[in-house]
C-alpha cells in the first residue's frame, strides 16, 4: 500500500513539473526589438526552468535513496552524471549568449569564454529547422535554431553581406 502511494505521489509530481515547464515555455515574454539596434541572442528561459525542475527531481531521488538506505556506488555515479547534464542545461540558460553589435558579434560559450567576431570574418551562416551554424576562418559556431532573436540575427548578418543558406 505504501509503495503504491509513493508511486502515485511521484507520478503527480512529475505531471506537475512537466506542466510547469511546458507552461513556462509557451508563455515566455520576449519583447519586440529593432534588428538595427544592439541586442543579445540567447536560449529561451524555459531551459532555466527545466534545469530547476530537474535539480528538484534529483534532490528528491537523492533524499529517497538516503531515507531508504539504498545509496550505493552505482546510484552515486548515476546521480553525478545526471547532475552534470543538468549543470550543462543551466549554463546554456544563464551563460551562453551572442551579443550583436553594429560591426561585430561577441560570443560567450557555456563556460563563459568570450570571443569577438567581425562580420567580415564570417564566411557563411547555415540555418536549418533545428540548427544554426556560423563559420569563420578560425572557428565554427553551432547552436540550436530555437534561440531568442534568431531572425534579427539573420537580418544583421544579411545586412553585413554574410552568405546565408536556409534549409527549412
Amino acid at each position: 500500500m505504501m509503495a503504491m502511494l509513493q508511486v502515485l505521489l511521484a507520478a503527480v509530481l512529475v505531471a506537475v513539473a512537466v506542466h510547469f515547464v511546458l507552461y513556462a515555455g509557451k508563455n515566455e515574454r520576449v519583447p519586440a526589438i529593432d534588428a538595427y539596434q544592439d541586442f543579445t541572442v540567447r536560449y529561451p528561459r524555459v531551459f532555466l526552468w527545466l534545469a530547476v525542475v530537474f535539480f528538484c527531481f534529483l534532490s528528491c531521488v537523492l533524499l529517497f535513496l538516503l531515507v531508504w538506505h539504498k545509496l550505493d556506488w552505482i546510484s552515486i555515479v548515476l546521480l553525478a552524471v545526471l547532475a552534470a547534464c543538468g549543470v550543462y542545461v543551466l549554463l546554456l540558460a544563464l551563460v551562453w549568449r551572442i551579443k550583436v553589435f553594429e560591426e561585430y558579434i561577441v560570443t560567450y560559450s557555456v563556460f563563459g569564454v568570450k570571443k569577438q567576431v567581425y562580420y567580415k570574418d564570417i564566411k557563411r551562416a547555415v540555418v536549418t529547422k533545428k540548427l544554426f551554424f556560423i563559420e569563420t576562418a578560425l572557428k565554427k559556431y553551432r547552436f540550436s535554431a530555437n534561440v531568442i532573436y534568431r531572425e534579427e540575427l539573420l537580418i544583421r548578418l544579411r545586412e553585413n553581406h554574410v552568405d546565408i543558406e536556409r534549409y527549412l
